[in-house]
């Protein structure tokens, strides 16, 4: 089952204690909800079912909004909370059945809000497979992506789908799922355009491989609108690289516009192998396939059709944060969504207070100050735990470069007051990481900074357990000669990105990190950005830099990090050089030894938020 159709079931009584509003189970006279599908039931998988709610006989100026959910054998799934459109585009393709798809309507004219009894619709789903050891391959809506279909397998194996070029030695898989009486279905990616691959079910269990036909499938080709993509492989790959045949770039955009995106992922010679049709910010990919995107309203999961999965916004979450007790956001900080183990999802959240005493503000000139939130949801995107930032660190301590926001630049920065033209940009966080000990990372770019917080498996307290950076809590056990600048900030990241453990199996644990280096530049007057491997002791508060690689560009912003590991025991790093001007807007994916050695890179027309190299389009390549 996708993560679309998790366990929960909604109910008036857990609306009421998410909601931070008022709410009253009521029908006014005359007024009625239907819920439409623009397809009659039934529909095979893969179908596109668009979903409308009409307020029948609605006073005159009423406002409303709605909630969209989906069940199958009573596991319940919001798709998409609380907003203002009536209709949502549903694509389910994993599982068939009889499905429940219901809409709750509120009337928001007024306080406190009405809701209006749940209206139910049954819908279901056909199998396109429904003979063990069957399979079928059907095209999508997008031309790079199959839909792969097998019948039901032996419960307690798994099944997944190979695939390759026709004639190919090499291959790729998609992910695996567990075997069950009903077809297992998976959407196929990673494949050139208008060319010719092959593929095939793969059932597998201890002691036992079984493989279905090779079926044929012939990619299209890429959209005539699809951005001009030029790529150069500045460093060619090594043998071990086939490991990691993919470079994913979440924020890549069309020529003559530097903010605009359309992510994308190529193979190692710059070669289009998957892309998202359309503009779109990615911040995370997700086990499976699935990944998230952020804007300053709107937080939404894809998958790798396209199709949009869940979604939610700040309005309704400000409404949970409220009867929680908590601040309310200003929006979304628009840089990091991450699905978490258990299913639940972390974010950031941005908000603004104004300050008469700190960061220059005075009674006489006040200054709005930016600061973030992370926000913790269940499966249902209701809120769990959330942690302030203002509650929890020192307001008298300004961005290390003294970082200001404007409105509508795209610069990265989320809203803010409109009574300001400008707001401090306190912190500007920027990456999420759930530690194994149940804790919390936040790499906070303005700070210089990567905090623990006190998560502890949601039952945390937010106090603030470590920072590191320049003038934190830790010590670097072997720092580099320092040619210039501070000497305690030289040998740190400064304004980084992506920073993360990479392995956390012992007291001394792997750190990744694309220190941006602003700081470190602006103090020395020149230097380029850097990728970092860390040793860290997280008990002595030590550190030991095993790699410090100069990237050869200047990334002013954006940039990722991760570790690889291939067979039989190679390690390398890839960063993302993020924001080269090399002239003009390009952005680098770099791999680097351990002893900081540039051994593969591969750059593109086009600013990248992150870009990491993947085994495939379904495994996670970040911890």
């Amino acid at each position: 089952m996708s993560k679309a159709f998790y366990f929960g079931v909604v109910t008036l009584f857990v609306l009421s204690l998410t909601s931070g509003v008022a709410l009253a189970a009521v029908k006014p006279a005359n007024v009625s909800i239907t819920l439409s599908p623009s397809l009659p039931s039934p529909q095979q998988l893969g179908a596109s079912i668009t979903w409308t709610a009409t307020v029948n006989n609605a006073p005159p100026g009423h406002t409303y909004d709605y909630q969209f959910s989906a069940a199958l054998q009573g596991s319940n799934q919001i798709v998409r909370d609380f907003d203002l459109p009536n209709s949502f585009t549903w694509v389910p393709w994993t599982v068939e059945g009889t499905y429940v798809v219901s809409v709750w309507v509120r009337d928001i004219t007024s306080q406190p809000y009405q809701v209006f009894p749940r209206v139910l619709a049954k819908y279901v789903l056909l199998p396109w497979v429904t003979t063990p050891g069957g399979s079928i391959v059907n095209p999508t809506s997008h031309p790079l992506v199959a839909l792969f279909s097998a019948g039901p397998c032996t419960i307690g194996h798994s099944i997944r789908v190979r695939f390759q070029q026709n004639s190919s030695q090499t291959s790729m898989t998609t992910n695996a799922v567990p075997c069950s009486n009903n077809s297992a279905n998976f959407l196929v990616a990673g494949m050139l355009p208008s060319t010719l691959y092959q593929m095939h079910w793969e059932e597998f269990a201890n002691n036992f491989e079984n493989s279905g036909p090779d079926i044929p499938f012939t990619t299209g080709a890429l959209p005539a609108n699809f951005p001009g993509l030029y790529a150069k492989v500045l460093v060619p790959p090594s043998p071990h690289d086939a490991a990691f045949p993919l470079v994913l770039f979440q924020f890549l955009p069309p020529i003559g516009q530097p903010i605009a995106a359309w992510p994308l992922a190529t193979d190692l010679s710059g070669n289009v192998m998957w892309y998202f049709p359309g503009e779109l910010g990615i911040t995370r990919t997700e086990a499976g396939g699935n990944y998230f995107s952020m804007e300053d309203y709107v937080v939404s999961e894809w998958d790798l059709v396209g199709n949009l999965v869940l979604q939610t916004n700040p309005e309704i979450l400000n409404e949970q944060l409220a009867a929680h007790g908590y601040p309310q956001m200003t929006s979304f900080n628009a840089h990091e969504t991450v699905r978490m183990p258990n299913g639940n999802i972390m974010l950031l959240g941005a908000r603004d207070v104004v300050s008469t005493m700190y960061q220059g503000g005075t009674q006489q000139d006040p200054v709005d100050i930016l600061g973030d939130m992370i926000l913790v949801l269940d499966h249902n995107m209701q809120l769990l735990w959330a942690w302030d930032s203002f509650a929890h660190q020192d307001l008298s301590r300004e961005a290390t470069l003294d970082d200001i926001c404007v409105h509508n630049t795209g610069a990265g920065c989320p809203a803010f007051s409109n009574q300001f033209t400008q707001a401090n940009d306190w912190l500007h966080s920027n990456a999420l990481q759930l530690t194994t000990d149940g804790n919390i990372l936040i790499s906070e770019r303005d700070q210089d900074w990567v905090l623990k917080i006190n998560y502890n498996n949601g039952q945390g307290d937010g106090r603030v357990l470590w920072k590191m950076g320049p003038y934190g809590d830790f010590t670097i056990l072997n720092p580099p000669q320092n040619p210039c600048g501070d000497p305690k900030v030289y040998p740190w990241f400064t304004h980084q990105h992506d920073a993360a453990f990479a392995l956390q199996i012992n007291s001394l644990k792997t750190f990744t990190v694309f220190d941006d280096g602003n700081l470190r530049h602006k103090q020395c007057g020149m230097g380029n950005s850097r990728g970092m491997v860390l040793l860290v002791g997280e008990e002595a508060r030590t550190v030991y830099i095993e790699t410090q690689a100069d990237l050869g560009q200047y990334s002013f912003a954006l940039g990722s990090a991760q570790l690889l590991t291939s067979p039989p025991n190679n390690i390398d790093a890839s960063f993302g050089n993020g924001f080269v001007n090399d002239p003009g807007h390009s952005a680098q994916a770099v791999e680097v030894d351990l002893t900081g050695k540039i051994v593969y890179s591969l750059e593109v027309n086009g600013y990248a938020y992150r870009s990491y190299r993947m085994q495939d389009l379904y495994t996670l390549p970040h911890p």
